[in-house]
């Protein structure tokens, strides 16, 4: 069976919100090739298409014939041209279609020339294939436009993925030929070798060369965001937007083997975009499948330093290309003093003035030699003064907490600094632009983001607007407060319960409660209405029309916010539906026999939102999510403890299952909303007297915070570098026109 039990019966439930009527029904189901396949099985059906729940969830369009998988038909006959990254796209696309044929050409300038001169004729290629893709490669795509007009509409281009943020120290060196000499990862050299090599620095000399010292005034560390905005311009040049894949891929750590080699996974991401704006279908997972050639060449590492600033563990081991090894020892690691000797042996087969490296004629590296002349006598005059002689920890046994950076160490993150500087946030990877619709939802703390957001004219999406009103009616009647109208969310239950509910996954028992005035109350939104509800239809039809506003905001947000609050909640015996606020405090009536009081763990809560994450990407699958936790104490708690104890379980386990989620799910980050407001660095100071509100201030620096790491709008601190960056992104287009040696990832030896 390809489809699990599991999967079949969360489709009935998902797309036509109901239990599949037998065993036998979920057998033959099962029998579906794929989920994918199972999915468009459902959506086909009559029934689906006669509910009226699920408009705007999903538009099918009908692959062109050419373009449908299956035995039966002719292959897709797909032409890629460009570099090194081709050969595991075409593989990736294969892997993916199944039902396709990819002939691969390399751009290496040799080829170019022949192709530019007509020697090497590809027409007949280029007329039996379906699809041409092409990277934006030196002048590649000029030739097609000159020569092959005929196929400028299946003709498409698609990006190159080059990425120094991690391997700032790579470049290429030539000789006065023009050609780029080898060392000991092939055609990829250090910098700070050749810089150590080139002023005549020894072995041990350049080796010490590699600290933070010198990274920072090198640049090392200002990399990310030139990188991150060269690589945006290349998808957008091509057509295929890249922010959002960049986004995930720097969740996981290191996505790059090299400054020009990506990782499998970014080239299947890559691959399954090509195929999504095509109208082809692509299996999912299927990398794990496929070989990774680049994975074979030369990898540098992530130097330590530079991952401490990406928060990634570094090392100093070079991998050599597989086919430098001997064939006994396919993988060979270098550590650094092995490479830097093995560097200077390569360098010194010519004299000085006949190799060249651009980098080298950079203000950055012209500067570096006084730089450490005025380093090396603060150091000696460091040392002059000391009394006690102090052991060499600089090499292997030393004190691994020396050189790490001064966020890492209460003294110089805390103590030291004003109340109002202290940032906890080190780094963001989701950066929010004016276009991005960003949602909010959860505890009432989440409520200053969305005014933030609004404040300073970035894209509030709100689904449930009630437009037909005032805006004081709109707003005496909880229109705009969150995204849509669904009052506070307070627990991770309530937000996957809202999705499944909105979706006719769920239908709780309790459909209403029955206030004080005798109106009626949404028991899953009780104070939405200030009025009540005149009778229980009334309040279904507003039911209704909420479901839509929430999946028309799942299915189409960019970034969901959403702030956990509390742990503490009442649920409904029969069915496990839990209420925002316990039966009887605003409406209807507590009952010990239906109604129970539940406190939940951090694996509930874990739980509850990693099934979330996978509902939302079902229906958005390039949503993102923001999970912060409300530095707001609980107001009054039903355990038979003191409140302060209350409140310190339940924002415990809130933070902790916060960090869980926001390191298992790469589409979700954490924000530290709580620790800004609550630190022992506050003395309490951004509290009220009540010891419960937040102060102006604390919601002002908490938002300050927020805007400064995730808004697209520049810094200060960025205007001041924005001439280095645009140094940096220079650097990075050179680095997209450079072609791969063919032999730097040759397999065959």
């Amino acid at each position: 069976m390809a489809v699990s039990k599991d999967a079949v019966i969360f489709g009935f439930r998902f797309f036509l919100g109901r239990e599949p009527e037998s065993e036998q029904t979920i057998k033959a189901h099962m029998g579906a090739q794929s989920e994918t396949a199972l999915a468009e099985t459902l959506i086909k059906s009559g029934e689906f298409s006669r509910s009226k729940r699920f408009d705007n969830l999903i538009e099918l369009k009908a692959l062109p014939a050419s373009k449908a998988t299956g035995t039966g038909l002719p292959p897709i006959k797909i032409l890629i041209i460009g570099n090194c990254q081709i050969k595991g796209v075409a593989r990736l696309i294969q892997a993916m279609v199944g039902n396709v044929v990819t002939t691969t050409i390399e751009a290496l300038p040799a080829t170019t020339d022949r192709l530019k001169s007509g020697d090497l004729d590809i027409s007949l290629l280029v007329s039996q294939s379906d699809l041409i893709l092409l990277h934006p490669h030196a002048e590649i795509p000029k030739i097609f436009e000159e020569k092959f007009i005929h196929a400028r509409g299946k003709t498409k281009l698609f990006p190159r993925v080059a990425f120094s943020a991690f391997h700032p120290d790579v470049d290429y060196i030539s000789n006065l030929q023009n050609s780029r000499i080898k060392g000991p990862l092939g055609e990829y050299q250090s910098t700070i070798a050749f810089y150590g090599w080139a002023n005549g620095c020894s072995v041990e000399e350049t080796i010490d060369l590699y600290n933070e010292d010198v990274f920072g005034k090198l640049g090392f560390f200002d990399y990310w965001n030139a990188c991150k905005e060269s690589l945006i311009q290349e998808g957008k040049a091509t057509g295929l937007p890249l922010e959002h894949l960049i986004d995930k891929w720097s969740r996981t750590g290191e996505w790059m083997y090299s400054s020009n080699h990506p990782k499998l996974f970014v080239l299947a991401d890559l691959a399954r975009a090509i195929l999504a704006r095509e109208g082809i279908t692509a299996l999912s997972n299927v990398e794990q499948f496929v070989d990774d050639d680049l994975a074979q060449g030369p990898v540098w590492p992530l130097y330590p330093e530079i991952g401490r600033k990406l928060n990634i563990v570094g090392h100093y081991q070079f991998k050599k290309a597989r086919g430098s090894c001997p064939q006994d020892q396919p993988v060979l690691m270098l550590g650094l003093a092995e490479f830097v000797r093995d560097s200077f042996e390569s360098f010194s087969k010519y004299s000085k003035e006949d190799l060249v490296c651009a980098r080298l004629a950079s203000s950055r590296y012209q500067e570096l030699g006084n730089f450490l002349k005025k380093r090396k006598i603060s150091n000696s005059a460091k040392i002059s003064v000391s009394t006690v002689s102090q052991p060499d920890t600089s090499r292997i046994g030393r004190n691994p907490y020396q050189g790490l950076p001064d966020h890492q160490f209460w003294r110089r993150a805390i103590e030291r600094l004003p109340m109002q500087d202290v940032d906890p946030v080190v780094r963001s990877s989701m950066i929010l632009n004016r276009e991005h619709k960003v949602a909010t939802a959860g505890s009432c703390f989440a409520q200053h983001i969305s005014r933030t957001l609004q404040k300073n004219g970035f894209n509030y999406y709100i689904s449930e607007s009630g437009d037909a009103l005032s805006s004081e009616e709109a707003q005496r009647r909880n229109f705009g407060v969150f995204s849509a109208r669904y009052g506070n969310l307070y627990t991770a239950r309530q937000l996957v319960q809202l999705f499944d509910r909105a979706y006719g996954i769920f239908v709780p028992t309790e459909r209403y409660w029955i206030r004080g005035d005798g109106r009626f109350a949404d028991p899953f939104r009780p104070q939405i209405e200030p009025d009540g509800f005149a009778s229980v239809e009334e309040l279904e039809r507003s039911r209704e029309e909420h479901f839509s506003s929430v999946r028309k905001m799942f299915e189409n947000l960019d970034v969901l916010v959403f702030t956990l609050g509390l742990t503490e909640t009442w649920r409904c015996r029969s069915d496990g539906a839990v209420y925002p606020l316990a039966p009887g405090v605003v409406a209807g009536e507590l009952n010990p026999d239906t109604h129970e009081f539940v406190n939940f763990g951090v694996a509930d809560v874990v739980a509850d939102m990693n099934a979330f994450v996978e509902r939302l990407l079902r229906v958005n699958p390039h949503a993102r999510m923001l999970v912060t936790v409300s530095p707001v104490p609980l107001i009054a708690t039903y355990e038979d403890r003191h409140v302060l104890v209350s409140t310190t379980y339940s924002k415990a386990v809130l933070r902790a299952a916060a960090e869980e989620v926001s390191q298992r799910n790469p589409m979700c980050e954490y924000f530290p909303s709580y620790e800004i407001v609550t630190g022992h660095y506050t003395k309490g100071e951004y509290f009220e007297t009540d010891l419960r509100s937040v102060k102006p201030e604390g919601v002002d620096h908490v938002m300050r915070l927020f805007m400064s790491h995730y808004s697209s709008e520049r810094t200060t601190h960025e205007k001041a570098v924005s001439a280095l960056d645009e140094e940096l992104m220079r650097e990075s287009a050179l680095l997209n026109e450079v072609v791969c040696d063919e032999e730097a990832i040759d397999t065959d030896h």
